[in-house]
């Protein structure tokens, strides 16, 4: 007698409440890292395809440190992020001595 076996996934809306508790989504983001990850989270990004979008020889390792606020990034990478994120860049005022 044969037999017939099914398997039935259900896929989940990434934005339910659910996956935002299991990813640790970032409601209110104050740090850098924060900001990251929840922009991450919100374009469904992996690590490693943001580190690929990133560029600069950027590793997964190193996003997943920055959003944890474990590391900070070079300025070169800061700069890249901070374009990424959509944040205008600090304008730097030099002063000289008069």
């Amino acid at each position: 007698m044969p037999s017939c076996h099914r398997t039935i996934r259900v896929r989940r809306q990434p934005d339910s409440p659910y996956f935002r508790g299991l990813r640790r989504y970032p409601i209110d983001p104050k740090t850098l890292g924060e900001h990251l990850r929840k922009k991450r989270i919100d374009l469904q990004l992996s690590m490693p395809k943001l580190a690929r979008m990133l560029g600069l020889g950027i590793t997964d390792t190193a996003i997943e440190k920055w959003e944890k606020n474990q590391n900070r990034p070079t300025p070169e990478h800061r700069t890249r992020i901070i374009e990424f994120l959509g944040f205008e860049a600090p304008v730097v005022i030099t002063t000289g001595d008069s």
